[in-house]
Formats: structure tokens, sequence, C-alpha cells
């Protein structure tokens, strides 16, 4: 009898829809992007809320009717636990009866509120992740990967939308603008050079940190020329009302530098602001003199 071998072609098969996406999210959590479902959220507190306040009521007119009940027992119940907890009073229309619901009840709206609490510290997803989300889910590359139910409109639309990990480098204005504009030129720039760390994926990673540094040098190249050019610039202006105009338009250009380039608390712009445009005065003073 003589042996044959059997080779079979096993065919790999290209994970799509739910799986595809969640792998994605789950090894790069900055696209961990979903809705937050800000209102039916508010629209299920309110229900909650609503009928809270109608076991509020009935709790009320439960406690009053047993005040005026001839039935000696019935009146301890707002004062002695043991006619409280008898087991009639755990039947419907009773004071223990209906507070139970309550307990209930109100344990659901407490959790309801937390977590809406909660929803509302998340961040907003930063445009560029959501851009590229979006350009994932269409890339016929991915296999088909993109979802074909109602849901594949959530990261479309763009509405209503958060971020499971929010991007913590871009933390300033001008850290955000620069990584904006940057990224895109220097990716085109540099892919060609380079491949991708994710190839199934196509994703290239960059240090990011770079972008930061340049933000910091600028930030600080602002903040040390602004006051030297200011300087220069009422020294060659003579007119009073001129300099004065001068003055205030720099010392705005110096604290709207400050919010764009550092995370300065609103104080702490004021008071750099206030001793800007001071120095800006002092030097007025003595060239007049």
């Amino acid at each position: 009898m003589s042996e044959h071998t059997i080779e079979m072609n096993v065919l790999k098969v290209q994970v799509e829809g739910y799986p595809a996406l969640a792998a994605l999210q789950g090894t790069y959590p900055q696209l961990g992007i979903y809705r937050r479902f800000a209102t039916l959220n508010a629209r299920n507190l309110l229900y909650l809320q609503a009928e809270l306040v109608n076991l509020e009521r009935d709790l009320e007119e439960y406690t009053e009717k047993d005040c005026r009940s001839e039935d000696a027992r019935r009146r301890l119940c707002n004062k002695n636990w043991h006619y409280l907890s008898k087991k009639e009073q755990g039947l419907a229309g009773s004071q223990w009866h209906t507070m139970l619901r309550i307990k209930e009840k109100l344990k659901e709206y407490n959790d309801c509120l937390l977590q809406q609490r909660q929803l509302t510290s998340f961040h907003e997803p930063e445009a560029g992740n959501l851009e590229f989300l979006n350009e994932w889910l269409r890339d016929p590359r991915h296999g088909k990967s993109a979802l074909e139910g109602l849901d594949r409109q959530v990261w479309k639309d763009g509405r209503d939308l958060l971020v499971a990990k929010p991007d913590g480098l871009a933390d300033d204005s001008l850290t955000r603008i620069l990584r904006k504009y940057l990224t895109f030129p220097f990716h085109i720039l540099w892919s060609r050079y380079r491949s991708p760390v994710d190839v199934e994926n196509g994703i290239y990673k960059y240090d990011e940190e770079a972008v930061i540094r340049l933000a910091n040098v600028i930030g600080m190249a602002v903040s040390a020329l602004l006051p030297v050019l200011a300087v220069v610039v009422l020294y060659f202006v003579h007119d009073m009302l001129k300099r004065l105009a001068m003055v205030a338009m720099f010392t705005v250009i110096f604290s709207l530098a400050l919010m764009a380039t550092t995370k300065a608390r609103r104080i702490e712009i004021f008071a750099a602001t206030a001793a800007f445009a001071s120095v800006q005065v002092v030097f007025i003073g003595s060239s007049s003199t």
C-alpha cells in the first residue's frame, strides 16, 4: 500500500470588523475613541429623577396616612422600628415597602449620577487621531475592517465622542498647532526612507518629543524677544499717545503668547503681564525725562 502525502493549503483568515478594530484600539489606546452618549445618559437620569420624585410623594402620603390612622400600631411606625418592619409593612401601599423601592432606585440614580460626572471628565479625541481612525476604517488594505451597522457613522460624524486615554503630549495650544501642521509634512518627507512600525495597520511612529521641544524653544524665544522688541519700538516712538497704544498692544500680545505657549494659571499670567506692562511704563517715564 503506497503512502500519499496530502498537502493542504491553510488559508489564513483575515479578521475584519469588530475584532480588527478592537485589536487596533487595544494596541494604540489613543485610538480608543467611543461615543459619550451624553444625551441618553442625561435622559436616563431625568427618568430616574422623575421616578424618585413620585416615590418621594408616595412615601410622604403613606407617612401622613399612618400618622392619622386609628390603628395604634400603625401610628407607631414613625417612632418604632419594630412596628415599621412588620410583615404587613412590606406590602404595597406602605411606608416600608415604598422606602425599599426608593433605596433600590436611589442606588441606581446615584450610580448613574457618578458615572455621568466621570464621563464629563473624559477628554475629546485629538483631531489627528480621529482622522487617522476614519482613514483606517476606509482603507481597503485592512481587509474591509470597517463596520457595516448603524454604528459605522460614530467616528465619521465626529460628535459626542470621548477618548479612553487622552494624548498628554500636547498640553498647550502652541504644541497642538505645531504637531498638527508639522507632523504631516514631516511624515511625507521621511516615510519614504523608513518602514512603518505596524505594517498591517500602516502606522508610523515618530518622536513627538521633538515637537514639544520645538514648542518650548519658540515659547522661550517669544518670551525673551517681546520685552526687547517693546523697548526698541518705544525708543523710536516719541509721541506719548502712540507710546501708550504700543504699550497696550505689546501687553496684549504678551498675555496671548503666555496663554498659547505655557500652562500657566490665569493669576500667573495676570502677574507676568502686569510686570511686563510696568517695565514698559518705567521705560517711558525714564526716556521722557
